[in-house]
């Protein structure tokens, strides 16, 4: 069995961003099918209401839900990525556009990690994942990316950070007060560990001058 799935969502992806593994599980949801037809790889799933697309799509397996449902696009292929008993599921395309989409999306990483499931949203300048209680993780060095850590949850007890600028033992995170934005890693990588709550990690790098002009002019 594939043990990555990969979903495509709706919102603008860079190209160079993209460097699928030949043996991931691809995931369309509504307009994501187009970025699977740019690279010229084939869904094994389409799923959504199509309203963004603008036409139902002729592949075999094509499932469409109504426009007026609870779930997004996303979360449709999410559900669906759940039910295959992925236990790695990587998102592109769902940060950078609406906010609101953009903090369902997150919101989406925590229902996979309630399932067990490591989720990341995956941009060409943001990398954004959950890491839950009693858990230890390590995280890659990237030249020219800041790393933060903030409180997905009211309060992250216990949250030590090690290979980084400013490091923490021991330490309380809160819902409402940013502490942990814009660090570096200067080890090979970081590591983080807490014991109790919900971690928002965020990678990040700035927008190069060029394209952040053009966004604004555009």
């Amino acid at each position: 069995m594939k043990e990555l799935c990969v979903i495509f969502a709706g919102g603008e992806i860079s190209p160079d961003t993209l460097a699928l593994p030949e043996d991931c599980y691809l995931i369309c949801a509504d307009r994501g099918l187009l970025h699977a037809e740019r690279l010229g790889r084939k869904p094994d799933y389409i799923v959504g209401d199509f309203d963004s697309l603008g036409y139902i799509p002729s592949y075999e397996g094509v499932v469409i839900h109504p426009v007026q449902k609870d779930d997004t696009d996303t979360m449709l292929a999410v559900k669906q990525a759940c039910a295959r008993g992925f236990r790695e599921v990587w998102i592109y395309g769902a940060l950078g556009g609406r906010l609101d989409h953009t903090m369902a999306n997150i919101q989406a990483l925590q229902y996979l990690a309630k399932h067990g499931i490591r989720g990341m949203l995956i941009s060409e300048n943001n990398r954004v994942t959950l890491q839950t209680a009693g858990t230890k993780q390590q995280y890659p060095r990237r030249e020219g990316w800041y790393f933060s850590l903030l409180s997905f949850s009211e309060r992250c007890i216990g949250v030590c950070i090690s290979g980084v600028e400013y490091p923490l033992e021991e330490a309380v995170l809160s819902q409402d007060f940013p502490l942990g934005v814009s660090n570096h890693i200067l080890s090979e990588f970081a590591e983080v560990s807490l014991r109790e709550g919900c971690l928002l990690v965020i990678e990040s790098r700035d927008s190069e001058p060029n394209s952040l002009h053009a966004n604004i002019m555009g």
